[in-house]
């Protein structure tokens, strides 16, 4: 003991410094940012673009920006597509496959776009799919 402090005390301030600081690093959540690019099997929709996150209280909070192509006249369409849950009312909810945007115009040089943002999700996956068909879906990540 010097001064009234012995080794134990200083032990123990230091464990509560250290837990309060994992505490912070845990609940501040770092920004997330990357750039993808996908397409379908045959390459008839195509999307490229990007995909920030970043930790809040309940889940993550999300911007996206990509540009959709439709590359065949095929009459199908191509569409960026998400799955995710939501924290709403109290618990986690589900969503299955959401429509963020499409591109409908055949092989032209036009494409679609999908830009927003979330709030509140968790367990986001992003797809291009041919659009309303869900087994045609590849995941961009």
């Amino acid at each position: 003991m010097v001064n009234g402090i012995t080794l134990k005390s200083v032990q123990k301030k230091l464990a509560v410094a250290a837990a309060a600081a994992g505490l912070v690093m845990a609940f501040s959540g770092q920004a997330q940012a990357a750039s993808y690019q996908q397409s379908t099997s045959n390459g008839c929709a195509s999307v490229n673009g990007s995909y920030d996150y970043w930790q809040v209280t309940t889940g993550y909070d999300t911007n996206w920006n990509f540009t959709i192509w439709d590359n065949c006249a095929d009459g199908k369409g191509a569409g960026l597509y998400t799955t995710y849950q939501k924290w709403e009312n109290g618990g986690w909810n589900y969503h299955s496959y959401t429509k963020l945007g499409s591109d409908s115009n055949g092989a032209n040089s036009t494409p679609g776009y999908a830009n927003g943002n979330g709030h509140n999700v968790r367990d986001v996956k992003l797809y291009v799919c041919f659009v309303g068909d869900a087994n045609s879906c590849v995941s961009l990540f």
